[in-house]
């Protein structure tokens, strides 16, 4: 159930009000309009300016080993005033920690320096009440996690509502004077929850069988210079929870993105593709570019141009191209 604005802002004045020391409390946030023009795979040619992004996020240390972390987000036309994120972090030292509630769970990394989420977000990212045990030591980060999920199996009576989903992710970060690389894989064992695939399947709620998912992320940067590979796929879907030409799907999405910063902004290109992912709405491939450029203190103007191109009319798209300019004016604090 989703958040309603009184109670999110109650859930502010709480925290306001927790017994943790003033000093110990980190607010931070960010306002984010955007006015975007877009001709899709029809040649609809359409714009709007709306309010994209307020998000308000309130960080605070309660002791040595516990933490509390909580974001409240807003998204004009897409997400009204709700708790986007709540979690309790221990810390179990030597490099062990434990953290419980709602998450973005750790499959896929989603990095972009774009105004828009790429294609893998779009495919793979999950928000998920969970609990998770993590581990680092000396650039290798590792993670697992349980979950209930929004999704359960078709031969699982409705009443049977468990605990079934999980998840691994592993990492490597390697740092050099001149370089830095971070390597990482990911597992979930049904990536038919992600929030983007879970909109897109024949019946929301249930899948004939849950079909695990794998992500692989490859983040180089040098100085100015930043690259971003990142790859997710599914296994095959039943035909009767997401088809692809008649057949059961096996989703994949595909970013590399290079950026360049410069002072006081960043240049950024970027190519992506979908494979069988035509009944999740998502293009088939996207070009785009973007600039940015911090025209006063924490306050950034962006520009970005994606050209699509839908599936083509014998996978049962248009085969027509499309295009999106999106201008952004954004603080932080």
């Amino acid at each position: 159930m989703k958040t309603t604005k009184c109670s999110s802002l109650a859930l502010i004045a709480l925290a306001m009000t927790a017994p943790a020391h003033a000093s110990d409390i980190v607010i931070s946030g960010a306002i984010e309009v955007e006015a975007g023009f877009s001709s899709d795979f029809q040649d609809l040619k359409t714009s709007d300016i709306s309010l994209a992004t307020v998000e308000l996020g309130i960080d605070s240390q309660i002791n040595d080993r516990v933490s509390g972390h909580l974001v409240l987000l807003h998204e004009e036309d897409d997400t009204p005033l709700e708790v986007d994120e709540g979690t309790i972090s221990i810390d179990m030292t030597n490099g062990w920690s434990l953290t419980a509630g709602q998450m973005y769970i750790p499959f896929g990394d989603y990095e972009s320096h774009m105004i828009s989420d790429p294609l893998t977000l779009a495919l793979g990212e999950a928000r998920e009440s969970a609990v998770l045990v993590g581990y680092e030591t000396n650039g290798f980060y590792a993670s697992a996690y349980v979950f209930n999920g929004d999704t359960r199996e078709a031969s699982t009576p409705a009443a049977e509502d468990s605990i079934e989903h999980s998840g691994l992710s592993f990492g490597y970060v390697i740092e050099t004077d001149d370089y830095s690389l971070d390597l990482g894989l990911d597992y979930i064992s049904n990536i038919g929850d992600s929030d983007g695939i879970t909109e897109g399947l024949a019946s929301p709620s249930t899948l004939v069988d849950f079909v695990s998912g794998t992500a692989l992320h490859a983040i180089y940067n040098r100085d100015a210079l930043s690259v971003i590979f990142e790859y997710v796929a599914s296994d095959e879907f039943d035909v009767a929870d997401l088809a692809f030409n008649a057949q059961g799907a096996t989703v994949s999405a595909f970013n590399i993105e290079a950026s360049y910063g410069f002072d006081r902004g960043t240049a950024a290109i970027g190519y992506q593709t979908t494979e069988e992912a035509f009944a999740l709405g998502l293009p088939e491939t996207r070009i785009l570019f973007s600039i940015s450029h911090e025209i006063f203190e924490n306050t950034t103007l962006s520009y970005e141009h994606a050209m699509d191109e839908d599936y083509s009319d014998t996978d049962g798209g248009s085969g027509g191209d499309g295009s999106t300019s999106t201008i952004q004016l954004s603080v932080s604090f």
